[in-house]
């Protein structure tokens, strides 16, 4: 008989807390034409060393257009990834956001492409230096979807085997930088825990106006909470018809509820493709 019961998420809705879901106060957020987009606070500006990296092309292909084409839904999905940027940039912008972890529960949510969407997003903005960093040691799921060399990477960095100018990239796209997973020596929940993580994310914080790490899933693993607590904020990416909800009551209970800034809900069943934000009221 259980097989004719299904749990998925098939709605935004039902996203919203029960009593055991730690992500107090969840509120839908609607992008309006009076919203406009508040500068974050000063940051120092970037050592001339993150000018002199190696250059890599992102193909065309890898672009939300071409994700999108032949589909009437491409202009939505641009509209939704700048209705988060705009979402994050009002609620926080009194708070020195410089470092997001974008993750999810299990594989196949879409969190990767979530990372990469909106930090090329965020980085149209005039004079936003943002990097994307593939933090998925174990599978270099960013990494495979760019399709660029992985060495040197962040796993790299924290073994120190290399510097973070030398595993930083500068891609085709104005203000957009890479740093890929790397070769791994050591397990990741090892790498995380150094002090080597919080000095890369320190690095990183001086020398771009933000950084936004596509992390691996949450459960069965200790890497985000290792990952979280050298930055800012989490996103939580949910895709619509493939999460249990008690899935992701367990992987929100994982994180930090201080950090935790919302849950995108992803929509993407190859002739629909919707996206929601749902934040986290501040504190």
């Amino acid at each position: 008989m259980s097989k004719f019961f299904d749990e998925t998420l098939k709605s935004r809705n039902p996203i919203r807390p029960e009593q055991s879901f730690s992500l107090a106060g969840l509120q839908e957020v609607v992008a309006t034409e009076e919203q406009t987009e508040s500068e974050p606070p000063e940051r120092d500006p970037a050592p001339p060393a993150v000018g002199q990296t190696r250059r890599i092309e992102i193909p065309a292909s890898k672009l939300l257009p071409a994700q999108f084409e032949g589909s009437d839904t491409l202009q939505s999905a641009e509209e939704s990834y700048r209705a988060l940027r705009t979402r994050l940039m009002h609620l926080y912008s009194g708070r020195d956001l410089r470092s997001i972890v974008v993750t999810s529960s299990i594989p196949g949510e879409g969190k990767t492409l979530t990372s990469f969407n909106l930090a090329l997003c965020w980085s149209q903005l005039h004079d936003k230096r943002v990097l994307l960093l593939d933090g998925d040691i174990r599978t270099g799921g960013l990494t495979r979807l760019l399709n660029f060399t992985p060495l040197p990477g962040l796993a790299d960095v924290l073994s120190e085997r290399c510097s973070p100018e030398s595993a930083v990239l500068e891609t085709n796209h104005p203000n957009l930088y890479v740093c890929g997973s790397g070769s791994t020596a050591l397990s990741p929940p090892e790498l995380y825990a150094g002090h080597r993580w919080q000095e890369f994310i320190q690095w990183c914080n001086e020398s771009f106006q933000l950084v936004v790490v596509d992390a691996p899933p949450i459960m069965n693993l200790a890497d985000v909470e290792l990952m979280t607590a050298a930055c800012a904020g989490v996103l939580l990416v949910v895709r619509g018809r493939h999460t249990r909800r008690d899935v992701l009551q367990k992987s929100a209970r994982q994180l930090d509820a201080k950090k935790l800034l919302g849950v995108v809900y992803n929509i993407s069943d190859g002739i629909h493709h919707k996206y929601y934000y749902e934040a986290a009221k501040e504190k």
